[in-house]
């Protein structure tokens, strides 16, 4: 488990030294974070549920929301993110993530911090993007090579393309099905 000081001395490191605002937020987060978990940029802010802290680490996209009786947690993985998007005025600046199934919008009037997040956050989902691909087109052992497919309908699903697409990792959250809605109008003759 992670001791509140080790979180603080993190927090120190990334230049995310608050005194004030967020302790609660910065108390949890001891809770929540893993052993080896390193945190590179921290800011305060707002979302659609109020007060927030948003923390990106090694690993991960973390909201922290505590409130008396009250706590929301949010953890957002990178090879989850399909969509950020950045937007700065001249007060404050708004990230919006968007995953297949939520969307996040969360605004802070720190807008250095939030570059260096999102900056680190690209980064990271770019990364784990790029080993899911190398993982992708790495050719199949040849344990596996010599395995026959099973007859499909009295077809056998046989070729080098079918047992590659057998021993890949499937991420449920990048196979999201695109819906399309096709309008039909009515014909006026």
């Amino acid at each position: 488990m992670v001791t509140f000081s080790s979180v603080e001395e993190q927090l120190k490191r990334a230049g995310c030294n608050f005194r004030w605002w967020g302790r609660p937020e910065i108390r949890e987060l001891a809770n929540v974070l893993m052993p080896d978990e390193i945190i590179y940029g921290c800011t305060n802010g707002r979302y659609e549920g109020g007060f927030a802290l948003l923390c990106v680490t090694n690993h991960r996209l973390l909201l922290v929301d505590r409130k008396p009786m009250f706590l929301s947690l949010e953890d957002i993985r990178f090879d989850m993110i399909s969509e950020i998007d950045f937007s700065a005025r001249l007060l404050e600046s708004t990230v919006n993530v968007m995953t297949p199934n939520r969307k996040l919008v969360f605004s802070s009037w720190s807008q250095h911090r939030m570059r260096k997040m999102l900056d680190y956050t690209q980064r990271r989902v770019m990364e784990v993007r790029q080993q899911y691909m190398v993982q992708q087109f790495q050719p199949a052992p040849l344990a596996s090579q010599q395995q026959t497919a099973p007859l499909v309908g009295g077809l056998a699903m046989q070729g080098e393309g079918n047992q590659l697409m057998q021993s890949l990792p499937l991420n449920p959250y990048n196979r999201v099905p695109i819906l399309m809605r096709r309008r039909r109008y009515p014909k006026f003759y």
